[in-house]
């Protein structure tokens, strides 16, 4: 009997070592692979480091002195009351900054006492702190001129701006008297 003890604990021992072999060499290998996979990684040059930095820091917008192209021809179609609520609305709708409100005719008669030109100039150019357009550089005097007319109308001004009228054909040549 204790020989076959003796050669079961011999056995049980050379299983345990063989296994214990086995599961050390599939650690290394996996260790090997690992090795591998990780020298094939490029060393770092900073490069990220450098562009995370550079989004970090870029500027939130850019100046520009160049005159901006006027935007597609369906701006320029807009009647006065759609550049007015586009537009105009947020400076005079609540009179910011001293801007005349729509429908304050004491702020709108002493402006336009100096005449539709000069408003339209004014409101072209810009004067004191509204902006040239109203900030807007795609519009053309015709539409700053519709707004103005819109701006006044909506104040109870009465302005003679209405389209002129359509071009008739000069009258017929009529033969002169008979003496």
């Amino acid at each position: 009997m204790s020989s076959q003890v003796a050669d079961k604990s011999v056995v049980t021992t050379l299983v345990v070592l063989i296994s214990a072999l086995v599961l050390l060499a599939a650690v290394l290998f996996m260790v090997a692979a690992l090795m591998g996979v990780v020298g094939n990684i490029a060393p770092d040059d900073g490069s990220r480091k450098q562009a995370a930095v550079l989004e970090r820091i870029k500027p939130v917008a850019r100046v520009s002195f160049t005159v901006p192209k006027p935007a597609a021809s369906t701006e320029l179609k807009l009647s006065g009351q759609e550049i007015y609520n586009k537009v105009c609305a947020g400076c005079h709708a609540a009179g910011v900054m001293g801007a005349p409100k729509v429908g304050a005719k004491d702020q709108w008669e002493p402006r336009f006492a100096q005449g539709m030109d000069t408003l339209v100039n004014h409101s072209v150019a810009g004067i004191r702190a509204m902006p040239p357009k109203g900030g807007n550089p795609s519009l053309t005097e015709a539409n700053i001129k519709d707004a103005v007319v819109y701006m006044l109308g909506e104040t109870g001004i009465k302005t003679d701006a209405a389209p002129p009228p359509a071009a008739t054909a000069p009258p017929a040549a009529t033969a002169p008297p008979s003496k």
